[in-house]
């Protein structure tokens, strides 16, 4: 395949999301919602004075789209630096069109990076599934790609619907009852309520209240490394308003009215992707984040979902998604050598930029 990459920058890189992005993300079922291009241009209207929208296109023969990939560019510090748009707070990070996976295309666009980081910026790909095109370009060992990139793994977690209770261990299994029994002994004497959002009246006020519980969670220390970004950022609530209840929803578990866990989710076909959850450590004895999850897991099979995404997991958090079944799989972080000197293949010819 012949292809190539050219860059937009700017207002023809902001015009080109308006009006292309949405079919590129039509033709490729591998994407998720954080592809989509709610999610991706909520962001993309905050970035600030700093960064610069970036989307970088891999074309074909008569300049046809194969694929493309937003990235910001920020020129705050010393040293100009490239990262995917959403990153931290999108999980995956995938090229979208009909040819996204095509190692051809994966090959140009990694040539366009491998460009900017000889051209002395910092390159950082993070949540790259790690059995994309993109993520074993960037992994590929071999002389020719010695030092090029320092690549990190994080485990992501994935669970099938309906939960499988009869194929998990029989430990497991009593643990799951054992919890289960407690919330039914609760709701003997108080008001036990499950709840998801469905529409977009709901779904900014759901948002506050997630947003309050994470923030006492976490009051007087920080989150660790890796886990969603803080929620409470006015920047989610115009994001979220872009995805609307098609594609976001909260789901809630309350206590004689009173929210004590919450979990943002989007969606995409038959599966869910946890994006944010919290809890309300007053209960963290009752466990509240297992009982969401199971009324969740219920509700969504319910609904026709095949899967429940629970996203990147960090130290800690490994025995809480196993007791789930999940099938578990890995991102790549990919940061490109400090100032390397890169050749980058000739066929591959330098991107030039437009809406400077």
């Amino acid at each position: 395949m012949n292809s190539k990459v050219r860059v937009l920058e700017g207002t023809a890189a902001s015009a080109f999301m308006a009006s292309s992005w949405a079919d590129l993300y039509r033709q490729n079922s591998q994407a998720t919602p954080y592809q989509s291009p709610s999610w991706l241009t909520g962001w993309a209207h905050q970035l600030p004075p700093s960064s610069r929208l970036v989307v970088a296109l891999c074309e074909g023969p008569a300049r046809q789209v194969l694929a493309a990939v937003p990235l910001v560019c920020d020129r705050a510090g010393a040293r100009p630096r490239t990262v995917a748009l959403s990153v931290p707070m999108g999980e995956y990070v995938r090229a979208v069109g009909p040819a996204a996976e095509d190692p051809q295309v994966a090959e140009a666009f990694v040539g366009y990076l491998e460009e900017l980081a000889s051209d002395g910026q910092h390159v950082e790909m993070a949540g790259l599934p790690a059995d994309g095109a993109l993520a074993r370009r960037l992994t590929s060992t071999g002389p020719a790609y010695a030092g090029r990139w320092h690549t990190t793994l994080t485990d992501c977690a994935e669970i099938c619907l309906p939960l499988a209770y009869a194929e998990m261990s029989r430990s497991t299994r009593r643990d799951h009852k054992r919890r289960q029994r407690t919330w039914d002994e609760l709701a003997q004497c108080r008001k036990v309520t499950y709840r998801r959002t469905r529409d977009s009246d709901e779904l900014l006020p759901a948002y506050a209240v997630l947003a309050r519980l994470h923030a006492r969670r976490w009051t007087g220390h920080a989150p660790p490394a890796g886990l969603p970004h803080a929620p409470g950022a006015l920047h989610w609530p115009a994001v979220l308003e872009r995805c609307g209840a098609n594609m976001a929803f909260i789901a809630t578990l309350a206590v004689d009215d009173e929210i004590v866990a919450a979990q943002l989710c989007l969606t995409r076909h038959r599966r869910a992707y946890s994006v944010v959850p919290a809890i309300d450590l007053l209960y963290k004895d009752l466990a509240p984040g297992h009982a969401l999850l199971r009324h969740l897991a219920q509700d969504l099979t319910t609904a026709g979902y095949e899967y429940l995404d629970l996203g990147r997991t960090v130290p800690g958090q490994h025995t809480y998604k196993d007791q789930y079944r999940p099938r578990w799989s890995k991102t790549v972080c990919a940061t490109s050598a400090p100032m390397a000197c890169l050749d980058v293949p000739e066929e591959l010819a330098r991107p030039t930029a437009e809406g400077v």
